[in-house]
């Protein structure tokens, strides 16, 4: 892997490669990602090249690149960007993308650029130079392919926006929607947890099952809970707090899980919950 160049952005660039809304689980479409312009300013110097570009302690992936991550190894993909220009995006920790990257180019001979840094100190643009690679693999997804799957995902997302509406205009099955989804969130966690190495166990695991267990109590209290926006309150408070151990994950070097997912189960179930109070507040 070769360096190609290093530079100290101004502070224009500075402004523009802003990473200020890259604060883990909450990102996704509606929030801009400034990334993925420089990811398309990357790839059209290295056409058929997987791009990783840096974003706090995440590697990022976008469209062609994520596509190809998503369908060679199962990662997880994401819908970001402003509604207006949306992308593919997939992610991981930056602190072991080595031991990734590096399995994924002997499996498939794929060149890489990885654009590392930050930005107070610049970036630094780092290209393969191994003989013989194969470019076929990203040439071969086509931007048709790119906007064909962002528009399913878009359609899959209208879909759940129109299920939870009209779960919301039916409380009678609000408790029954909230049970199901924190159960299946406690479900991957305690088999999560189960995993941990005894210290992480011990400390981070024991936080999660803590506020896990607050939020199931009130779940199964909320359907026969006179107060029912107090309990709200309570799970949506607990619901944040699990949100923020969450981001911490991708921090703690032995700990291996699917962070996206339970990431992504916590939010929708702090939707549902701020639902159902905007529900409450505009029918009182």
């Amino acid at each position: 892997m070769k360096k190609v160049e290093s530079q100290v952005p101004t502070a224009g660039e500075r402004a523009e490669f802003s990473l200020t809304a890259f604060r883990g689980i909450e990102v996704g479409l509606g929030t801009a990602d400034p990334m993925a312009d420089v990811s398309a300013k990357i790839e059209a110097k290295h056409p058929g090249h997987l791009v990783l570009v840096q974003a706090g302690r995440f590697l990022h992936g976008y469209d062609r690149t994520a596509h190809a991550l998503n369908t060679l190894k199962n990662y997880q993909l994401q819908l970001v960007n402003t509604s207006g220009a949306p992308h593919l995006r997939v992610g991981f920790p930056a602190g072991n993308f080595k031991q990734r990257l590096w399995s994924m180019v002997r499996e498939f001979q794929i060149p890489y650029v990885v654009y590392l840094g930050n930005r107070t100190d610049g970036y630094t643009l780092y290209v393969s130079d191994q003989a013989g690679a194969n470019t076929s693999v990203l040439l071969s997804v086509s931007e048709k392919i790119v906007h064909q799957v962002i528009a399913d995902l878009v359609a899959r997302g209208e879909v759940n926006q129109a299920a939870t509406k009209e779960l919301l205009t039916n409380p009678d099955s609000s408790g029954f929607k909230l049970k199901t989804q924190a159960q299946e969130l406690d479900t991957h966690l305690l088999q999560d947890v189960i995993k941990m190495p005894r210290d992480l166990r011990a400390t981070f695991g024991e936080n999660l099952r803590a506020c896990m267990a607050r939020v199931m109590r009130n779940v199964f209290a909320y359907g026969q809970a006179f107060d029912k926006t107090g309990v709200l309150h309570a799970l949506s408070a607990d619901i944040d707090l699990l949100k923020f151990y969450l981001t911490q994950a991708p921090r703690l070097s032995k700990l291996k899980f699917a962070f996206d997912h339970r990431a992504g189960l916590a939010v929708e179930l702090g939707r549902l919950v701020g639902g159902l109070l905007r529900a409450g507040r505009a029918a009182s």
